[in-house]
């Protein structure tokens, strides 16, 4: 198991990874990949940073709650343009960084109820984060034809 700081920074290299997708993609910012995809699969690019930017808070708040910090405020963000989408999915990821950075290793054992995911140690959720970036990441890239 990675440590509380190993998680953090793995989290934050992908993230990296994901912006630096999500700011090439104004050709592809609402157009819809072709073919028959379902689900998030067949998501533009703001679809794409608009759940990014929602899910950092939105984990970020279960995590907060389980190791008693302030948890970040939740929305269910909507942009009109890549610049506003940049900004609030890095205003979004300082949020959930804010209460990762909170974690202790003798947190990362500890459960929580997700309501999407059901009960996951933070390890666990840490884990999640970072692959969950960087899958969209991937799928950015797709988009863009890369």
């Amino acid at each position: 198991m990675a440590s509380a700081a190993e998680a953090k920074s793995t989290i934050e290299s992908n993230f990296a990874a994901y912006l630096a997708e999500l700011e090439q993609c104004a050709s592809v910012w609402d157009v819809k990949p072709s073919g028959s995809a379902d689900g998030e699969a067949a998501w533009c690019a703001r679809q794409v940073a608009e759940h990014i930017a929602g899910a950092g808070p939105f984990f970020a708040a279960g995590i907060a709650n389980a190791i008693g910090v302030t948890p970040p405020a939740l929305s269910r963000p909507a942009f009109p343009d890549l610049a506003t989408g940049i900004a609030e999915t890095k205003r979004s990821q300082a949020a959930l960084i804010e209460v990762v950075s909170q974690v202790q290793d003798a947190q990362l054992t500890q459960e929580i109820e997700n309501p999407r995911l059901g009960k996951q140690p933070i390890a666990g959720i840490l884990g999640i984060l970072a692959g969950h970036l960087a899958d969209h990441a991937n799928q950015l890239k797709t988009l863009r034809g890369a």
